[in-house]
């Protein structure tokens, strides 16, 4: 039996949307290389190369540089941080024989991080996705990832909430999911924010359109909007599945671009190597009360 894990395709998320980027694509990664061989303690560098093969998926030579950061500064929270994404999104591809050593080298670091940094968020919200997702035989555990929700929500409010109904809805607790939306609701009324990390850009989006209140509806859009404008290919949610709520919360609102919205979500879907075809039966389903 494979003992592949494919859930690491969220953390390259982490990498390329948590972290500031300062990888630009004017510099191919043989120019940076060339800057690294003529100053080899020269961090901004070694990180543009780290950003620059995990921007390509390849996580092998990223690792490589992000393992010459931690030779330069061992107790460096974001670099500990840099390499234990990494490694765990390089598990995801690695033979069956790797992943389990792969899973707990990222996992320490991931740890590391965290305790070196009391205020660091990301650190905290890859070890929340990685326990709460993994089995415990491959070194999950549910108690460590609610103390790592708990830990975020004393650094964030909103966050933690964010970081709790991820791990409820893996276990499909709808009686939690139910009450940590509402709670998020509560904390974006009383101080409204827009994310850095796309993830959550799209969950807020997605609670509030399913809210049957305009107030909440108009808020959902902006949350869809700017899950659009940064969304990359890294991101968990496809583009089809978010301009269907974005039709979905303008139909509601009786919005006439939720015509726009629903043919680009079927356009997207049916041009999808993979498609969705329960997210295509209610996109059909949406167009023809759109069209009545």
């Amino acid at each position: 039996m494979s003992i592949r894990i494919s859930i690491f395709y969220i953390l390259p998320v982490v990498l390329l949307i948590f972290i500031p980027s300062l990888f630009c694509q004017t510099n191919s990664i043989d120019s940076l290389i060339g800057i690294y061989k003529s100053d080899e303690q020269n961090p901004t560098n070694i990180i543009k190369i780290g950003e620059a093969y995990a921007a390509e998926k390849r996580w092998d030579l990223a690792i490589n540089y992000y393992e010459k950061l931690i030779r330069i500064d061992p107790n460096n929270s974001d670099y500990l941080y840099r390499l234990g994404g990494t490694q765990a999104a390089y598990s995801e591809v690695v033979s069956k024989f790797k992943v389990l050593p792969l899973i707990n080298t990222a996992k320490r670091n991931l740890i590391k991080s965290a305790s070196l940094n009391k205020k660091h968020i990301y650190s905290r919200w890859a070890l929340v996705q990685i326990l709460t997702e993994l089995p415990q035989i491959l070194g999950g555990n549910k108690d460590d990832a609610q103390e790592y929700c708990h830990e975020i929500l004393n650094i964030s409010k909103v966050h933690g909430l964010l970081s709790y109904h991820y791990f409820y809805s893996f276990q499909s607790n709808e009686k939690k999911i139910i009450e940590f939306e509402k709670k998020i609701i509560d904390s974006l009324n009383s101080n409204p924010v827009f994310f850095d990390f796309n993830y959550f850009n799209f969950i807020v989006g997605k609670i509030l359109t399913n809210q049957n209140h305009k107030k909440y509806n108009n808020l959902s859009i902006k949350y869809l909007e700017r899950y659009i404008s940064q969304y990359s290919s890294a991101d968990r949610f496809s583009l089809d599945e978010t301009y269907y709520l974005l039709a979905y919360s303008n139909f509601k609102l009786g919005n006439e671009n939720s015509r726009h919205f629903i043919k680009l979500s079927k356009e997207v879907s049916m041009n999808s190597e993979k498609r969705n075809y329960s997210l295509i039966k209610k996109i059909d389903e949406l167009n023809k009360l759109i069209n009545r």
